[in-house]
């Protein structure tokens, strides 16, 4: 039986968000700097572009195995682990003599990158009871968003007033002081104990039982599992188009200034960082843990905001604060979507193999997040806007919803979180 929760623990999954706000604060905000950085190399906005891509690739590429790995070595040495990586790799950012080496170091950063969501799940859902991991994944992403919005509002003010080399030296020492707290103040084996926890996944009976490739056709075979993931890559597919695609909709299509733009997208991550925690607070508590309908509700959602960007906001028939309005509740549904899902996956496979599981979700997600904004891009330079766009990404995230709540009804009474 669980006990009740001591104290304490909100403070734990904010120290673990430290770990994303140093992700966020870094990756968001070199990415924020390119236009710096492009005119420093003399490249074009293509080869600019080439940054998120090989950064993602290699984060992809290994979700499995790094998830893997954190079912191994467990979630501090993960948190640890991976933030160290991205502090380093952000200090050899800084002294890059060509752009091709970026290219190189943004490979080798995702996977830095691919071990710290793995952890962070895997140590929350060893830490609570399954009732409040919803409601405590949102508060640990929450540091995402908040890392995001900081390397994006901070980092180009650094880099025009001091060059991007010294803006990078200045966040990957940001980085290295999660690291401390992280290992000073992260205290993995009281959590557990403090719950009650059953038996460690580390067990060396349990390491012998079987091997990654059993375990991997295992969750091959878990359906619920993989229904789960197919919804992940159509909220994946929306996240990517809405970071790299929702500025230039408002610029080229509705005649905002790139400063107003960038509010406007600050605002929609103001609403995933407020969404994260309320959404899984919801759906701990007034929805009593009900998953199917959890997830349901947000991809709903989430495909009619994309459809009012098609249908209300491009006609123009709301006006700026309309504009920001809609920009709000779209990162409060579309935004909010992880902390419910990685709960999903802690509810549906063994507590063993949540590491596993987190990268084969995160391979998902990550397919949309690579594969969508090229697609939504060629759509809008085909037909002259984002009207289309965003009634495609609208259709495609309601059809993923609706195969989703469709395939589950079967197995509906296994969607609801444990007391």
């Amino acid at each position: 039986m669980f006990k009740r929760k001591k104290p304490g623990h909100i403070g734990m999954l904010l120290i673990m968000s430290t770990a994303y706000i140093a992700v966020g604060i870094n990756t968001q905000g070199f990415k924020a700097m390119l236009p710096v950085v492009s005119q420093d190399f003399h490249i074009s906005s293509t080869e600019a572009g080439l940054y998120a891509t090989f950064f993602f690739l290699s984060a992809t590429i290994l979700a499995i195995g790094t998830g893997r790995l954190v079912d191994k070595i467990g979630p501090k040495k993960g948190l640890v682990g991976g933030t160290l990586v991205i502090a380093v790799l952000m200090f050899l950012h800084a002294a890059a003599p060509y752009f091709g080496v970026l290219l190189f170091l943004a490979f080798i950063t995702g996977m830095g990158f691919s071990i710290i969501t793995p952890s962070i799940n895997k140590g929350v859902i060893m830490m609570v009871r399954p009732s409040d991991r919803a409601v405590s994944i949102g508060i640990a992403q929450a540091g995402g968003g908040l890392g995001g919005i900081m390397g994006a509002s901070l980092m180009p003010f650094l880099a025009e007033n001091f060059g991007w080399r010294t803006a990078l030296v200045i966040s990957a020492f940001v980085a290295l002081i999660m690291v401390l707290v992280l290992s000073k103040f992260y205290k993995q084996g009281s959590m557990d104990a403090v719950e009650g926890k059953h038996e460690s996944p580390y067990n060396e009976e349990g390491e012998k039982k079987s091997s990654f490739r059993e375990d991997f056709k295992g969750l091959l075979k878990n359906h619920l599992l993989i229904y789960v993931c197919i919804l992940a890559m159509a909220f994946g597919f929306s996240m990517g188009n809405i970071g790299i695609h929702f500025s230039l909709f408002l610029t080229r299509d509705m005649g905002f200034t790139p400063t107003l733009a960038g509010f406007a997208l600050s605002t929609i991550m103001i609403g995933g960082i407020i969404g994260q925690p309320s959404m899984g607070k919801i759906n701990d508590r007034f929805m009593k843990g009900n998953r199917r309908i959890g997830l349901f509700i947000l991809g709903f959602m989430t495909a009619i905001m994309f459809g009012v960007l098609a249908l209300i906001v491009y006609p123009g028939l709301v006006g700026v604060a309309g504009i920001f309005i809609t920009s709000f509740i779209l990162g409060l549904f579309a935004l909010s979507v992880p902390g419910l899902v990685f709960a999903t996956i802690g509810d549906v496979v063994e507590d063993r193999l949540l590491g596993t599981a987190t990268g084969m979700a995160l391979v998902f997600i990550r397919l949309g997040v690579v594969t969508g904004p090229p697609l939504m891009g060629w759509i809008a330079d085909f037909s002259g806007s984002y009207q289309w766009s965003w009634g495609l990404l609208s259709t495609s995230v309601m059809a993923a919803t609706l195969f989703f709540w469709i395939a589950t009804m079967p197995h509906k009474e296994r969607l609801y979180a444990q007391p």
